[in-house]
């Protein structure tokens, strides 16, 4: 049998998971598909994403990598995968690609979609998915909040405590933030986003929303460059990676 890489398409409610990367303790994104990619492979394979979502993080379209050895064809492993994964874990698709191909350093794009429910009683159907927020929202507030966030800045004040990046420069490229009846949707497109980075700036917007800070007040805390400046990290229920984007593509 000849090795081959492959390129999958990942979706996933990350509701059940702690996360992408394997943990000695919970059960991960990365562990449930490795363990199904090994029972239809004769080589043991690890599995490199796009990047590691957090605990409770979705994806509608994680691309992900892999070195395989087997006789099955791109669409026969799709089929056999999606027999062995749980429900909530999804292969859409495999295709082969260059043996220097990388889910996660050919990447030149990311977008997030973050959902919020902003009103009076919860959903059933949208529970674990949404972060719902009674409290009616002020979204030109936020969007002018916003505005100071697009392009390329020094996120330091909203990456997690643990991030471990050594440049803290990222750009966005796009914070647009959308309102449909009592669903808001901010959705960030970007090179690439520090640890937590999206759900602070989302919980930093959601306290202009609330009235609580002032949309100016932003540019100020992103140049404090201290992450206790801004606002609580939202919840990872509302987050989904939806798009990424290669020079392939």
């Amino acid at each position: 049998m000849t090795k081959r890489r492959i390129r999958l398409n990942l979706e996933y409610l990350g509701t059940r998971y702690a996360g992408w990367q394997w943990q000695d303790n919970a059960v991960s994104i990365q562990q449930v598909v490795e363990e199904a990619l090994g029972k239809i492979t004769s080589l043991k394979s690890r599995v490199t994403a796009s990047g590691r979502t957090d605990a409770g993080v979705h994806a509608l379209s994680q691309p992900a990598h892999a070195d395989v050895e087997t006789r099955m064809s791109d669409g026969e492993m799709v089929k056999a995968m999606n027999a062995l994964l749980p429900d909530d874990v999804v292969v859409k698709e495999v295709v082969t690609v260059a043996d220097d191909w990388s889910a996660r350093f050919s990447a030149k794009e990311k977008t997030y979609i973050y959902t919020i429910l902003n009103r009076e009683r919860p959903s059933v159907f949208e529970h674990g998915r949404v972060w719902h927020i009674k409290k009616a929202l002020d979204i030109d507030v936020m969007r002018d909040a916003a505005r100071a966030l697009v392009g390329e800045h020094d996120f330091t004040s909203f990456r997690s405590a643990g991030c471990a990046a050594k440049n803290p420069v990222r750009t966005i490229t796009k914070l647009n933030i959308d309102r449909d009846d009592d669903t808001i949707e901010l959705t960030f497109t970007g090179s690439g986003f520090l640890k937590q980075m999206v759900r602070n700036i989302v919980g930093t917007l959601v306290e202009a929303g609330r009235g609580k800070i002032e949309p100016d007040d932003v540019s100020t805390i992103l140049g404090e460059r201290d992450r206790t400046k801004a606002g609580p990290c939202a919840p990872p229920d509302g987050l989904c990676l939806v798009d990424v984007v290669y020079e392939d593509n």
